[in-house]
C-alpha cells in the first residue's frame, strides 16, 4: 500500500503541475512563421535526449524499461533519459531555448511548453506527424495548439475531474446523491441548502475552481491575443456576488477566505464540505486517511461535463527544432504516446491516457461498482466521449488566476464592493499581461 501511494503522490504531482509552471509571451524577435511544408526529417537514428518532469524515482522502472524496448525496436538510436524537478521548470526551459540546448523529446505541460511553441522551437505534430491526430482525444490534442503552430506536442497523460460527496451531509440536507449538481449554478444553490440545514458548507473555493467557474459562465478571461483582461463582465458580477452570499450564509467555509486555507481535500475528510471536485487519484487518498468519510462517499459526474465540458490538463511530448537527430526524436514520441505504453503508464500510476485505444482497455471501461472504480470510468469515458476541454487561454495560467482571486477575495468576505474589486482585477491582470509582452 505504501508503494502504492508513493506512485500516487509522483505521478499526481506531475499532472497536478501542469499548470503551475506559467511563462509569459516567447521574447520578441523568437517568433517565426508556421513551417508549410513537411520537413525531411532524415533517418531513425543517433542518440538523443528525453527529459521528463519529476518522474523519477518512483518510475524509473518504467522508463527504463521503456528505453530498452524502443532502442531493441530501433538499434541505430540510443536514449539517454533526464529527470528534472518541477520547481524551475519553466525557467530551465526557457534558458535552454535562449542557448539552444534543449533535450531532443520534451516532457512538459501546456503552460510551460507555451512559449518555446510559439516561438518556433518545437516541431509541429499536425505536419510531421498528421495521421497521429485521429489517435489522440480530441481535448488534447487541441491543448498544444498555439499561434503559429497547431500542435506542438504528441499528447502524453492527462487529469480530468469527477465529482465527489459526502453522501452523511447530504442526507442531513433532505437531499439524496441523485440530486448532485450538474453546473456551478447548481452547486451554489444546493450550498445554501446544505448550510441552511447542517452544520457543514457545500464546497471550498479555490483559485482554480474560481477559473472554472468564470469560464463555464462565459467570460472572456483575457481578449482575443491575450493583451488586456476581460473579468470585468456581468457573468463575472454574478459569480463573485453568489460566492459573497455563499460566504455570508455558510454555504462555503469562513476559513476559505483566509490568508493560508485548509486545503479543499482536508476540508472534505473533515466532512466539513459535501462536494469536492477533483482528479479521481483523490478517492484512494481519502480511503487512506478518512474511512469513515470514504464510507459515506459516491462518485458522480464533474460539474460542467455536459457543458463546455469539465476541465482537462495535459502533459505532452515535444520534439526539440534545434535536434539533430529529429526522425529518431518523434519516432520515440510517438512510440510513447503509443496506446500499450500509455495503458501500461496508466496501470502504474492514476493518471489517464490520451490516447483513443488505451481509453478502450477494460481497465478503464470495467468497474466493480468500487469507488475507484466508478471515477476512474468516469473519468475516463467523458475523455473518450468529448466531454472535456482544454483550457481557454494558456495566458491564464497560474500567477493570473492567483492574482484573480487575490483581487476578488475582500468582495466575497462581504468587505468590498464586488464592482470595484473586478475592476481592479482587470486593470491589474492587464498590467501583468503589458508587462510578460513587453
Amino acid at each position: 500500500m505504501a508503494q502504492r501511494h508513493k506512485m500516487i503522490a509522483g505521478m499526481a504531482l506531475a499532472a497536478l503541475a501542469l499548470s503551475a509552471c506559467g511563462l509569459g509571451e516567447a521574447p520578441e524577435g523568437e517568433s517565426e512563421e508556421p513551417q508549410t511544408e513537411e520537413l525531411d526529417l532524415g533517418e531513425v537514428e543517433g542518440e538523443i535526449t528525453f527529459q521528463t518532469m519529476q518522474l523519477s524515482p518512483t518510475f524509473d522502472d518504467f522508463i527504463n524499461g521503456l528505453i530498452d524496448e524502443f532502442e531493441e525496436e530501433h538499434p541505430e538510436v540510443s536514449v539517454e533519459w533526464v529527470d528534472i524537478p518541477t520547481e524551475g521548470t519553466a525557467q530551465k526551459i526557457a534558458a535552454d531555448a535562449s542557448s539552444g540546448n534543449l533535450a531532443d523529446v520534451l516532457d512538459l505541460d501546456v503552460a510551460t511548453l507555451a512559449p518555446i511553441a510559439r516561438g518556433g522551437r518545437v516541431l509541429d505534430m499536425a505536419q510531421v506527424s498528421p495521421e497521429s491526430e485521429p489517435d489522440f482525444v480530441d481535448s488534447a490534442w487541441e491543448s498544444f495548439a498555439f499561434e503559429g503552430i497547431e500542435t506542438s506536442a504528441l499528447p502524453w497523460y492527462l487529469n480530468t475531474p469527477v465529482l465527489i460527496m459526502n453522501t452523511e451531509i447530504l442526507q442531513e440536507a433532505g437531499l439524496s446523491e441523485d440530486e448532485n449538481p450538474d453546473t456551478w449554478s447548481e452547486l451554489f444553490e444546493l450550498s445554501s441548502r446544505i448550510a441552511s440545514d447542517t452544520d457543514a458548507a457545500g464546497f471550498q473555493p479555490t483559485v482554480r475552481a474560481l477559473r472554472n467557474m468564470m469560464i463555464s459562465a462565459g467570460v472572456p478571461m483575457v481578449n482575443e491575443d491575450a493583451t488586456e483582461a476581460v473579468v470585468n463582465t456581468p457573468e463575472a458580477l454574478e459569480i463573485v456576488e453568489s460566492l459573497a452570499e455563499l460566504y455570508e450564509n455558510g454555504g462555503i467555509p469562513k476559513d476559505s477566505m483566509t490568508a493560508q486555507p485548509r486545503s479543499e481535500i482536508e476540508s472534505f475528510q473533515d466532512a466539513e464540505v459535501a462536494f469536492f471536485e477533483t482528479g479521481p487519484s483523490r478517492i484512494a487518498i481519502i480511503e487512506e486517511n478518512a474511512p469513515e468519510v470514504f464510507d459515506a462517499l459516491a462518485v458522480a459526474e464533474p460539474l460542467e461535463s455536459t457543458g463546455r465540458g469539465a476541465w482537462v490538463v495535459a502533459h505532452g511530448l515535444a520534439v526539440s527544432d534545434d535536434s539533430e537527430h529529429k526522425a529518431a526524436a518523434l519516432e520515440f514520441a510517438r512510440f510513447v504516446t503509443s496506446a500499450d505504453q500509455q495503458l501500461a503508464l496508466a496501470k502504474e500510476s492514476t493518471v489517464f491516457p490520451s490516447n483513443n485505444e488505451a481509453l478502450e482497455d477494460p481497465f478503464f471501461t470495467d468497474s466493480d461498482g468500487s469507488a475507484e472504480d466508478e471515477g476512474r470510468s468516469i473519468a475516463a469515458e467523458n475523455l473518450a466521449s468529448g466531454q472535456t476541454a482544454p483550457a481557454a487561454n494558456t495566458a491564464i495560467d497560474t500567477e493570473f488566476e492567483e492574482e484573480l482571486w487575490s483581487e476578488v477575495q475582500l468582495a466575497i468576505m462581504g468587505d468590498e464592493d464586488p464592482s470595484d474589486a473586478l475592476e481592479r482585477a482587470e486593470q491589474t491582470l492587464t498590467e501583468l499581461l503589458e508587462q510578460r509582452n513587453s
